[in-house]
């Protein structure tokens, strides 16, 4: 199907959903009379006053798609300029009772958020433009898969039948329901603390009244016990998510998932990820990126440039991986008065995110801070299952005929925007902190 057969499509959909009237209206400052420029333009049915004296009127239209033309020209004849008649949401916060603690998204009194506000504007998560759901999976120790702050946002294995020992969905993988227990071989998911908190920073559901939220509100989590292991371990963990998206896109999302990226909040202090010992964890990233999946990884905790030491897998060379570090609420890459930090390098990590102090949701209905840079990657993973959930049609459909090139215009786009910071000049690719509503704006608009 080409592109602009499914452009088409999308087209009609959005016709047909909620927002209507939205799509199918732009607002026109009129250099003619209003029956002029009626008369000019046959598919607008109707225009409304909106400020006779600015001569703004809002015309009103069945046929989307010539609005659509115009909106994205900006002229029309008869009108000195077009523009689209946008959604605006109020700028709430959700009403998790510990949405103060998490300082990351605005708490008072913090230079570090990430700007989450402009972002959770656009979209709060959930499916993309086409429906499709987005599926962010936990390389970890396992998740807490009925905590009641993630229950709602577990990926479910729709092609499998829970529990009745045979791989309905034939994909080597018996009962995999949430996800996969490389470690033991099996689909029991470890409720581990590391990994449970991980996954509430990207994904606990926000605006229930419980516990804390995610960067995304909505959103899917595959939890995959992997990490903390050994190197064999972690590629089968790898392996499984590369199988579940080679096979949603084989079967057309019938089975699979959408996986768009893995978190990684385990290595290897000191290795050199670029040497023969290590390829194997190159390799993976390189695979999983041809099929749009990105890697956010965390460096190590220690004080030292990973670009002398080295470090995996944030010292590994794919194009596919975003590395991060943790910087506090002042905008500080990390450093404990006790002797702890953060690892830097101005080739080997890419960016700074929260990673200091950090709330998320723990094992039996519990919430409760964490300090690392297993803390800040998971705001990085996040970001990606949230912008594409907020991405334009255009990107959504150039990234399903094109995985491998738009994963990594997204990631151009998380570090182009990332918020300029002094304490990460010269120690990072960007020398920022992620900037999560510049990162959405730009790719909702790509």
């Amino acid at each position: 199907m080409s592109n602009a057969v499914i452009r088409a499509l999308v087209s009609l959909l959005l016709a047909v959903t909620s927002f209507t009237t939205l799509s199918s209206e732009l607002i026109v400052k009129l250099t003619v009379s209003p029956q002029e420029f009626l008369d000019e333009h046959p598919e607008v049915k109707e225009l409304q006053p909106i400020a006779k004296d600015l001569n703004l009127y809002l015309a009103v239209s069945h046929e989307r798609a010539v609005l659509d033309v115009n909106q994205k020209s900006g002229t029309m004849d008869g009108a000195k300029y077009t523009m689209a008649n946008d959604i605006v949401t109020k700028r709430s916060q959700p009403n998790d009772p510990k949405f103060r603690n998490q300082w990351a998204f605005g708490r008072s009194g913090s230079k570090g958020s990430i700007n989450p506000q402009d972002a959770w504007a656009i979209s709060t998560g959930g499916v993309n433009i086409l429906g499709q759901e987005v599926v962010a999976a936990v390389i970890d120790g396992g998740v807490d898969v009925n905590h009641p702050d993630l229950a709602g946002n577990m990926w479910v294995n729709q092609a499998e039948i829970p529990n009745n020992n045979i791989d309905d969905d034939g994909n080597g993988y018996v009962d995999d329901i949430h996800g996969w227990n490389a470690k033991s071989g099996n689909n029991y998911i470890p409720a581990d603390n590391h990994g449970t908190h991980v996954a509430g920073i990207i994904g606990a559901v926000g605006n229930n009244g419980t516990g804390v939220t995610g960067v995304n509100w909505n959103t899917k989590i595959m939890a995959i016990n992997g990490a903390s292991t050994n190197t064999a371990q972690v590629l089968r963990a790898y392996n499984y998510v590369l199988k579940q998206k080679k096979l949603w896109i084989e079967t057309k999302g019938a089975k699979g998932a959408n996986v768009v990226v893995t978190n990684s909040s385990f290595g290897i202090d000191g290795a050199n990820c670029n040497s023969s010992r290590y390829q194997a964890w190159n390799d993976m990233y390189n695979e999983m990126g041809k099929y749009g999946i990105i890697s956010a990884v965390a460096t190590a905790n220690r004080k030292y440039d990973i670009d002398v030491k080295g470090d995996v897998p944030t010292g590994c060379t794919s194009p596919y991986i975003i590395s991060v570090t943790n910087t506090d609420d002042r905008d500080r890459l990390y450093s404990s008065f006790w002797g702890g930090g953060a690892a830097w390098g101005k080739k080997g990590v890419d960016i700074g995110a929260p990673g200091t102090e950090i709330y998320s949701t723990l094992p039996g209905r519990a919430t409760g801070p964490n300090t690392g840079t297993s803390m800040a990657t998971p705001y990085i993973a996040g970001a990606v299952a949230l912008m594409h959930s907020s991405a334009s049609v255009d990107f959504a459909v150039n990234f399903d005929e094109d995985p491998a090139k738009y994963a990594l215009d997204l990631k151009k786009i998380i570090l182009d925007t990332a918020k300029q910071l002094s304490s990460l000049k010269n120690k990072t690719v960007t020398g920022g902190r992620l900037d999560l509503g510049k990162a959405v704006t730009e790719i909702n608009q790509y």
